[in-house]
């Protein structure tokens, strides 16, 4: 409770006092009155510029923004007041207080628009799907459907798809409530590559499951419809859908192929973003600026040009043999051996290939190696001055060394 407030304040009543010391007693009846109309004005100045008491000020603060009075689920902080923000302001939870309420965000009913779907974990949502029809459960019978999906689980192992479908089929007439009966079809679906009957089935398995209460909902049946999902999207192309999906399914319950088929669909969108980027005229165009740049002396851009040019066309050798010169001038003498391997590799009657790479071999005191790049460069091109060169430095090098094929200094190169 707030402190007791007194009429008069402490400075009042001593101001009021030492006035009545210091008057007359003759004046003391005219002095009194004014004194203490006086002291009551001084108070009111006083208590009127005084903050109100700090508990008012919260409750009132509280009721007048809409807060909750305790922590936890409650209504959201209103930046107007309640007569103005309206009922509304008041009524939506904090789902970020409540998170572990709403693990599954989806509405029961149609799934609509689920995130992933077609575009991938980028934040795009999916298409409208089309309305679910609606679930009758009148006349289920459980163990009839158990017993028809053990049926079609035998029919699976056998492959002998159509008979499976027919009684997956028949399980979920009997009780079209349990999610299992549907991924088990989707699965079948997905072995025949009918991939639009099988989204369908996963789609509406999921919206079955998220429907059940939280207490209800089977983690592993959650993570196993993701995971179809995510397969589907894969067949389709759509790796980063699948990614999606698998990651979805990781969190709810871990399968040993999810990881698998996770790292084949990241593997899969990096290669397809690489052929998406690929274009040999800005290649050449990159590797024009990188030859500029190399005979200016700024190896370092030279180095971003050619990169960006063999990420242009992955498959033309010079791109690879011109970066390989700008490793040899930084001396980065094992990214240099990559990238000369590389070049031969593509272009194994590269000839300015082999020599770059018996360099760039003997630079690293590779001898041996650094010998067969030349003599493949001398094969390639009998008589020709470089390869012979290289093929006598090698060779003092190596009677250097005592004729092993390790050892030679970098100094000689």
């Amino acid at each position: 409770p707030p402190p007791p407030h007194y009429p008069l304040s402490f400075e009042a009543r001593w101001l009021a006092r030492t006035a009545l010391l210091l008057t007359p007693f003759p004046m003391r009846l005219l002095a009194l009155p004014v004194g203490a109309l006086l002291a009551v004005a001084i108070a009111g100045i006083l208590l009127a510029s005084s903050p109100p008491p700090p508990s008012q000020g919260r409750r009132d603060h509280a009721l007048g923004e809409g807060r909750p009075l305790r922590r936890g689920c409650g209504p959201l902080p209103s930046p107007l007041p309640m007569d103005r923000a309206g009922a509304s302001g008041a009524a939506v939870l904090s789902q970020r207080r409540c998170r572990h309420l709403y693990r599954h965000t989806a509405p029961c009913g149609p799934l609509g628009r689920l995130r992933g779907g077609d575009e991938g974990e980028e934040g795009q949502s999916a298409p409208a799907e089309e309305p679910v029809e609606e679930i009758k459960t009148e006349g289920a019978d459980p163990q009839a459907a158990e017993a028809a999906k053990v049926k079609g689980n035998d029919a699976y192992k056998r492959r002998d798809f159509p008979k499976a479908i027919e009684r997956y089929t028949e399980a979920i007439q009997l009780d079209p409530e349990n999610p299992v009966y549907l991924n088990n079809r989707a699965a079948v679906y997905l072995a025949q590559d009918n991939l639009d009957d099988a989204e369908v089935d996963v789609r509406k398995a999921i919206q079955l499951e998220k429907c059940k209460p939280m207490v209800d909902q089977d983690d592993k049946a959650l993570g196993r419809s993701y995971l179809r999902m995510g397969s589907i999207h894969h067949k389709r192309g759509n790796f980063s859908g699948a990614i999606y999906w698998f990651k979805n399914s990781i969190v709810e319950h871990t399968f040993p192929e999810t990881s698998m088929k996770l790292r084949e669909s990241e593997k899969a969108l990096k290669e397809q973003k690489a052929k998406e980027y690929i274009n040999p005229e800005l290649s050449a165009e990159a590797k024009q600026r990188g030859n500029k740049l190399f005979r200016d002396g700024d190896i370092q851009g030279a180095l971003v040009e050619y990169t960006e040019a063999i990420k242009r066309n992955p498959e033309d050798p010079k791109a690879w043999n011109n970066r390989a010169a700008c490793h040899q001038k930084l001396y980065e003498l094992r990214e240099g051996i990559n990238d000369a391997e590389k070049a031969v590799k593509l272009d194994p009657k590269y000839v300015k290939g082999w020599s770059r790479l018996g360099q760039m071999y003997f630079g690293n005191q590779q001898l041996d190696k650094s010998k067969q790049a030349f003599e493949k460069m001398n094969e390639l091109e009998p008589g020709n001055e470089d390869a012979k060169k290289g093929i006598d430095m090698v060779n003092r090098a190596l009677q250097n060394t005592g004729g092993g094929g390790q050892g030679a200094s970098s100094q000689n190169f």
